[in-house]
């Protein structure tokens, strides 16, 4: 719960920069469904903020994958391990960085070991597919709806998502071009 609220008043303030009070509530419901990492749990999975990719990935008890390729953004804030809030899965685990501002440029990786989204991300546009680990991806935009930026514009919110071996991965971009987020996701490696 913690983690839908948390994406929700991120990308509802991002979306305010754009759009309207109204197109603001409704966005607010907007949350990105949660990505995921492979292997299985070594022992117990923990949740909470972890400073290091290594340190989130034995709390989360998978296999966890890092961007290698920022686009000289910086992390903001810790690695998030949380419960996968979906019936069934709540033994599973989330995990949520992010880099850049919601203000300006924003890239964020999400995963999970659910096999599937850990939320609902709301009505989004899709866009097109692209390659990413060898695997379909599909990219989903916040986008060419009254108050809310051209889907070719830089400043929609952009969602790529895909699923390999069991494992559901989100990467989103706010304020950065189709390709960047693309080579972002393309990017992931595995953690330390």
């Amino acid at each position: 719960m913690f983690r839908t609220r948390r994406l929700a008043a991120g990308f509802a303030l991002a979306i305010s920069l754009t759009a309207s009070s109204a197109m603001v509530a409704s966005a607010a419901l907007a949350v990105p469904a949660g990505p995921s990492g492979a292997a299985s749990p070594a022992g117990p999975a923990s949740t909470g903020p972890y400073s290091s990719w290594k340190a989130a990935q034995r709390a989360a008890g998978f296999s966890l994958k890092h961007p290698t390729k920022t686009y000289t953004l910086k992390r903001s804030g810790d690695i998030l391990v949380e419960k996968c809030e979906v019936t069934g899965e709540l033994s599973k685990r989330d995990v949520f960085a992010r880099y850049g501002s919601v203000r300006h440029q924003l890239l964020s990786i999400d995963q999970n070991n659910s096999g599937g989204p850990c939320g609902n991300f709301g009505e989004a546009k899709t866009l097109r597919t692209y390659r990413v680990e060898g695997v379909k991806a599909t990219l989903y935009g916040f986008c060419d709806l009254p108050a809310l930026p051209s889907c070719n514009s830089r400043k929609a919110q952009l969602l790529l998502t895909w699923l390999k071996h069991g494992v559901y991965y989100e990467a989103s971009s706010r304020g950065e071009w189709r390709a960047v987020l693309v080579s972002f996701a393309r990017s992931l490696h595995l953690a330390g």
